[in-house]
């Protein structure tokens, strides 16, 4: 009875929570994410190195001897060429470190990290090819905005707009679309700058420029940053756009036979399954001329500034279901936090302000990604992402992705099903995550792109902090 009485109440106060923070997301400006690298002789130098999470999987810590901030090409291939003379290994990191993997690490404690925070500007845009040229570390958000100024858009991002270029392309990160060339940015390179290490006759670094139908684009477009930096990059963009969004949720019971098809009907497509409460959220997201009435945005919930007691209330109510196995209790927690964001609208507004029904229908910049906890000034942690390590409390997580050739997704669906059958509540802390996200992807010929037209599963859920 103790224990059931704990839970009810943590859920209450939980409720209360969230719908003061999901009601009112601008009480105050968040602080915004930490430095993924942090030195302790000066500045520079005797450095640790993690992820925006604070934890690489294996939970070792990351070291390196020095970081180095390039501000230019030039200042790039001198420390690339300095690290090759010296025989240093040197690895690259972003300005918030998304990638969980550890693949910002050197190895050892004596290598060398590039930073590419100051590799920030947006350095063309040519109206006339629709082409945009920006330094590596140009994030998804100034990369939209910058597009949006000559009228342009890149026709697909990843939702979180906080990545950087040099990051998404390294790592294939997508949207989700099977229209076109699909939803990863790197089918939209046209052109690529990376600094590479060379021999001595060559200075011991050199710059290699790729163009479209260069074989060797195909290798360092998706490369998990192991062939060189990349310095700048050339990307094809679109005339500007709107699109017209609807969210409906319905019984998972035929999901195996819409998921594929579901793909196809709207160009924008993704499906967010919640297995434990049986219901799956499509999302019905479509391109529409300019000329349609509509002035809407979609400012993920998820990705708003986030009252730190929110943020910890929400993992101490997580933390005592995982401590008393409590899966049913998990159920509850995740029917509450869904009815919620269904309530909200997940962050969708008519008109920039409130929410007044569907279809939501908006410019291409103002609907294709947010993040808006990680670009404003300190506010001395009241307010900041959900996973900020900084906030003792904060939301800690495993993701694991599994891409499903389209031609199975079906099977694949109907094995989960079973699982489900099998322990009903099993998988209600999937939920807590936003459920299974599932995004479409078209084949690549990148190296490490898709070799296949496929549905991405993102399965997120509970990590414990403690070893």
């Amino acid at each position: 009875m103790e224990n059931s009485t704990l839970t009810k109440s943590s859920i209450l106060l939980l409720a209360a929570a969230i719908l003061l923070l999901f009601l009112f997301p601008d009480l105050s400006t968040p602080s915004p994410p930490p430095s993924p690298v942090s030195c302790t002789n000066g500045i520079t130098n005797n450095c640790t190195v993690t992820n925006a999470y604070g934890m690489f999987p294996d939970r070792s810590t990351c070291r390196a001897l020095k970081v180095v901030y390039p501000t230019s090409e030039q200042e790039l291939l001198q420390f690339v060429a300095n690290a090759t003379a010296s025989k240093t290994k040197m690895k690259v990191v972003t300005r918030f470190s998304h990638s969980i993997p550890k693949l910002s690490c050197p190895g050892g404690s004596d290598g060398l990290v590039i930073s590419t925070l100051n590799l920030d500007r947006v350095l063309n845009i040519d109206s006339t090819t629709m082409q945009i040229t920006v330094e590596s570390g140009v994030t998804v958000k100034a990369l939209i905005e910058a597009a949006a100024e000559a009228n342009l858009v890149i026709p697909y991002v990843p939702y979180w707009f906080g990545l950087t270029i040099g990051g998404l392309l390294s790592t294939g990160a997508h949207g989700s679309s099977l229209n076109g060339k699909g939803s990863a940015v790197h089918e939209y390179v046209t052109e690529m700058r990376l600094v590479t290490p060379a021999p001595a006759d060559q200075n011991y670094a050199t710059v290699k420029a790729l163009k479209i139908g260069d074989p060797d684009l195909d290798a360092t477009k998706v490369s998990l940053g192991v062939l060189g930096v990349i310095s700048q990059v050339t990307l094809q963009l679109q005339p500007m756009f709107k699109r017209s969004l609807t969210f409906v949720t319905r019984n998972d019971s035929d999901l195996a036979d819409q998921a594929v098809s579901f793909g196809y009907q709207h160009e924008f497509a993704d499906l967010a399954w919640y297995p434990g409460q049986r219901k799956v959220l499509y999302r019905k997201d479509d391109r529409v001329p300019v000329n349609v009435s509509g002035n809407g945005a979609y400012d993920f919930i998820g990705f708003r500034p986030t009252a730190t007691l929110a943020i910890q209330t929400y993992r101490f109510t997580e933390k005592i279901f995982e401590t008393e196995n409590d899966a049913d209790g998990k159920c509850v927690y995740s029917q509450l936090i869904t009815s919620t964001l269904a309530i909200l609208a997940y962050g969708l507004t008519n008109n920039g302000l409130i929410f007044t029904g569907y279809p939501v229908i908006g410019y291409q910049n103002k609907m294709e990604a947010s993040g808006g906890c990680a670009f404003r000034s300190k506010d001395g942690l009241l307010t900041a992402c959900p996973w900020d390590p900084r906030i003792k409390g904060s939301s800690f997580f495993h993701q694991t992705t599994v891409s499903i050739p389209l031609d199975r997704v079906k099977e694949f669906i109907l094995d989960l099903q079973k699982l489900r059958y099998l322990q009903p509540a099993a998988l209600c802390g999937l939920e807590l995550y936003g459920g299974v996200l599932m995004r479409y992807a078209k084949s690549s010929s990148a190296y490490l792109g898709k070799e296949a037209d496929v549905l991405d599963f993102d399965f997120t859920y509970y990590r414990q902090v403690e070893d």
